[in-house]
């Protein structure tokens, strides 16, 4: 289970000088972790009494049509040459095998919750990097400087610490193990003090999302929406750069991102318009986006979609489009459903897990429509977990056994007085 772990330790980088390091022709060793892990679990399901039922939610199903889409587009169209840092088919194939995977190793609450314990600590740790290029960078660039080489991009990373912060809330409010306590809000202090310097406005909107959605299915909202506004208002107003400056007090370059990317969602919608079926190719946006540009402002490169939906249509058509809405819509019921079983059924650990993994696909989702986050491998991580959900619920209602009935006390007689003598005496 330890190759899990550590794959799962990894999913925020896409820089990193360790797990982004080459050792051969497109060998990383993320892959060889990855490939050691797909070991494990081909391994640990030929020691199982049955084999997983990998399709027993219906996101599963919606997943692996989408997949087929993604395939197709990948073959017919062809694929750009143009030098991308995220290749959509490697993604796709690689989210595949880890849905094998996963289904086939989270078969308890245990090891869902170590799992995402595991995922939320990965967040975490990136967020340290995230602090430290903040503070080298503001003393070369200013306190506009914006981290996130390590992590892609502070949007992207945005999308993975959404995946995780909601769960990281949950754990916290449910685990009776004050360590642990101590770790999540450890970890989510630090993920939102990236998040926060990384000052991603699509991102902020994801979280008052979360934040409002959390609140309204807990138990005293008022009560924890103050706690909410007394610990976040201070340090998004105070902080050198966050996404309310950028909201209210936006400098030039951020005024030039909204137009950038408007004129970017414009040209998106003519690829729709032109090839609206089967779209330009899986990956091909980058490549093709000048020829549908009616402005002539677009730049070539580095420019993409900034919007996962967009993008999706524009580059596998609207078919594509339909069935990867369908899919995150049946994830959000599917985990709903989840959760209402597991109270009826007495399963608070595996509710509480369900209701911040609800969250978390509902936050992600609402961010990835101002950033092409799609591939964001702990966004995925969260959608593939939730597949594994329904098979983890208890076969019937936990009853806590009631304590044992007490004994009768019992009066002994005075010392020298026999039971005989005493009714004497009583006469």
């Amino acid at each position: 289970m330890i190759t899990y772990y550590i794959v799962i330790f990894s999913m925020p980088y896409m820089n990193h000088y360790i797990w982004n390091a080459e050792f051969g022709p497109g060998l990383t060793v993320t892959k060889l972790a990855g490939a050691v892990c797909l070991l494990y679990a081909l391994i640990y399901l030929a020691s199982r009494h049955a084999i997983p039922r990998f399709f027993v939610s219906p996101q599963s199903k919606w997943m692996m049509l989408f997949f087929g889409f993604a395939a197709f587009s990948f073959v017919s169209k062809g694929h750009s040459t143009m030098a991308q840092s995220v290749n959509p088919a490697y993604m796709y194939a690689s989210s595949l095998i880890f849905f094998f995977i996963t289904m086939t190793v989270i078969d308890s609450i245990k090891r869902l919750y170590w799992s995402l314990m595991m995922g939320i600590g990965s967040a975490a740790f990136a967020s340290l990097y995230m602090l430290k290029e903040w503070q080298h960078g503001t003393s070369v660039w200013g306190a506009g400087y914006r981290p996130g080489w390590i992590v892609g991009d502070s949007n992207y990373f945005t999308v993975a610490a959404l995946s995780v912060l909601p769960v990281a809330f949950e754990l916290f409010l449910v685990t009776k193990i004050k360590w642990h306590r101590i770790y999540c809000i450890v970890c989510m202090l630090l993920v939102f003090a990236a998040v926060t310097l990384g000052a991603s406005r699509g991102g902020f909107l994801g979280i008052l999302v979360d934040v409002i959605y959390l609140i309204i299915r807990s138990k005293r909202p008022m009560r924890n929406l103050m706690g909410v506004l007394l610990l976040t208002i201070p340090f998004l107003i105070f902080a050198p750069n966050s996404p309310l400056h950028r909201f209210f007090s936006p400098q030039a370059g951020d005024t030039a991102s909204v137009e950038k990317h408007l004129v970017g969602w414009q040209a998106g919608l003519n690829m729709v318009k032109k090839n609206p079926l089967t779209g330009v190719g899986l990956g091909n946006y980058k490549s093709v986006v000048t020829e549908y540009d009616t402005t002539g402002t677009v730049r070539q490169d580095p420019h993409i979609a900034h919007n996962a939906y967009l993008e999706i249509a524009a580059e596998m058509g609207i078919p594509a489009f339909l069935v990867y809405l369908i899919f995150l819509g049946t994830t959000l019921y599917s985990i709903g459903v989840t959760r209402k079983r597991a109270l009826a059924r007495g399963s608070e650990m595996l509710a509480a897990l369900a209701l911040g993994m609800e969250a978390s696909v509902l936050g992600a989702a609402v961010s990835i429509f101002f950033v092409s986050g799609e591939y964001t491998r702990l966004f995925w991580f969260i959608l593939c977990l939730s597949m594994a959900l329904p098979l983890l619920v208890p076969a019937r209602k936990q009853v806590v056994a009631p304590p044992p009935p007490e004994k009768p006390v019992e009066l002994e007689p005075e010392p020298g007085l026999k039971i005989g003598e005493a009714l004497v005496e009583m006469r």
